[in-house]
């Protein structure tokens, strides 16, 4: 039987960046293909492509052997491919019923019965007592419900599902998955993308994963936990062979103490996040005491990022408190918290591209607390890195990825923080620059400034710290030590939803 769906050697480019590169698959009928990797790897382009949402710059798709690539959204979906995606966007002000509707007469000619094909797709959906309720109303599991409702109401046989899961926790990822399930058991194909691993586990004929716009593995999704290739995509290289290879890196294990009665610089009790009706963060525990390097690892998705903007002040909290120093901090905005001493490294550098290298130091020091003078704190900043001493005057977006990620360090640096927070230093990066910045952290120590590290490479990040947090969905799973994590089967249920066999 030919394939419902063939996608050969698609690629979209943006400008000079390659989002998809080269990518190909098939999908049977009745089949559910996942589809993983880390952010930006592709996936939400790669739907946007079969939706007709975009068109793919190079390569084929096609469905039950017509051409997809040269249709607009419309006649895709007329065709009978339908798409829910990640953040629901109902009609606020409708009620459920009237939003499936909506999407029901959409179909045309397809839909033969309306009325009926809506109570229907409400009854699979667990929203027909709710029908006659408002969009603006319903809880985010409904409001996750009501988005798969609208895409099936086009009577689809390819359903595109992009992170149906995303912000759900325990009993309503069952409940999702119980859903995503009964569809399949419709006969309709679907193509998940899905960072959730639960339900990639738990659901998934196959699996594809992606990583910088290219497919770098395809499998079970047994076969995809245990693939080296994978896991390293997830985990980072171990740097040296052996089994002390994955909490040991360039900057080193602590060698001294710091003891229990070591001051807490940062303590989180009970935090809460919220971004509308999606819970980021559910009463979170979390501290860093003085002089300690702490991990914070956990797939796409589980809240490090939101965790970093909670400590900083650029979310405002739901429900808990955060001490600086002993001092509640929880009411200050963003810019009292860095004059008091909380300075952050943020994923993707946030240079301002224009200024030379020492503005953007200089920029740094301007929420410091009373220290050294500026002089000094670039004096200090070079220290850390010579190499840019040669580019001082240089503007920053001239420099190269590794260069600015120097620069943002040394900038995060200059307010002469007690806290610096470091979101994924390595992202995107040459291995050699990656064993620079990480030589790096060891003057940060030092310098007996407390840290945070998030990162995507975990062998890196194992071998730097001296805690570990392992974040899933949204919450705290484990916190040890390096050698404790090790031991434990959490990180590998974090990254991909349950403790593969070994290999």
């Amino acid at each position: 039987m030919p394939p419902v769906l063939s996608v050969r050697n698609a690629t979209k480019r943006f400008g000079g960046v390659t989002a998809l590169d080269d990518v190909s698959f098939d999908v049977g009928q009745g089949e559910l293909l996942g589809a993983i990797g880390p952010n930006g790897a592709g996936k939400s382009t790669l739907l946007s492509l079969i939706s007709g949402a975009q068109r793919p710059t190079f390569g084929e798709i096609e469905f039950d052997s017509r051409r997809l690539d040269r249709m607009p959204a419309h006649a895709v979906a007329r065709l009978g491919v339908g798409r829910a995606h990640q953040i629901p966007r109902p009609f606020r002000g409708m009620t459920v019923r009237q939003n499936v509707l909506v999407a029901a007469h959409s179909a045309g000619a397809r839909v033969s019965n309306g009325h009926q094909q809506v109570d229907d797709v409400l009854r699979l959906c667990g929203l027909i007592d709710r029908a006659e309720r408002l969009a603006s109303s319903l809880s985010l599991l409904d409001l996750k419900r009501l988005e798969v409702a609208r895409a099936l109401a086009l009577e689809p046989r390819l359903l595109l599902l992009d992170e149906v899961a995303a912000g759900l926790v325990g009993a309503e990822i069952d409940e999702i998955t119980a859903l995503v399930n009964g569809v399949r058991q419709r006969g309709v194909t679907i193509l998940l993308v899905e960072h959730v691993q639960a339900l990639i586990q738990s659901l998934a004929d196959r699996v594809i994963v992606l990583d910088w716009g290219k497919k770098i593995a395809e499998g079970t999704p047994s076969e995809i936990a245990r693939d080296p290739r994978v896991i390293e995509v997830y985990f980072g290289k171990s740097q040296v062979s052996g089994p002390k290879s994955q909490v040991e890196g360039s900057a080193g294990p602590r060698t001294w103490d710091l003891g229990p009665g070591t001051s807490a610089v940062i303590a989180m009790t009970g935090i809460c996040v919220d971004y509308g009706k999606l819970r980021a963060l559910r009463a979170i525990d979390f501290e860093v005491r003085q002089g300690e390097m702490v991990a914070v690892l956990g797939a796409n998705g589980a809240g490090k990022t939101t965790l970093a903007r909670a400590i900083t002040g650029l979310v405002p909290l739901a429900e808990g408190s955060v001490l600086l120093d002993g001092a509640d901090v929880s009411a200050r905005p963003a810019y009292q918290r860095a004059r008091l001493g909380i300075s952050i490294c943020h994923e993707g550098r946030h240079l301002f591209a224009d200024l030379s290298v020492r503005e953007n130091l200089e920029l740094g020091a301007a929420y410091a607390r009373a220290g050294a003078s500026l002089t000094q704190r670039l004096e200090r900043a070079l220290g850390l890195f010579p190499e840019i001493r040669k580019f001082f005057n240089r503007s920053a977006g001239s420099l190269s990825g590794g260069q600015q990620q120097m620069v943002a360090i040394a900038r995060a640096l200059m307010s002469e923080p007690r806290l610096v927070i470091f979101d994924e230093l390595s992202l995107g990066l040459a291995p050699r620059v990656v064993d620079r910045i990480y030589e790096a952290l060891a003057g940060v120590r030092e310098m007996g400034v407390s840290a945070i590290l998030i990162e995507q490479n975990v062998y890196r990040s194992l071998g730097a710290a001296d805690r570990v947090y392992v974040m899933e969905r949204g919450r705290v799973s484990f916190s040890g030590s390096p050698q404790e994590l090790r031991q434990h089967e959490t990180l590998q249920a974090a990254y991909f939803g349950a403790s593969a066999p070994a290999s």
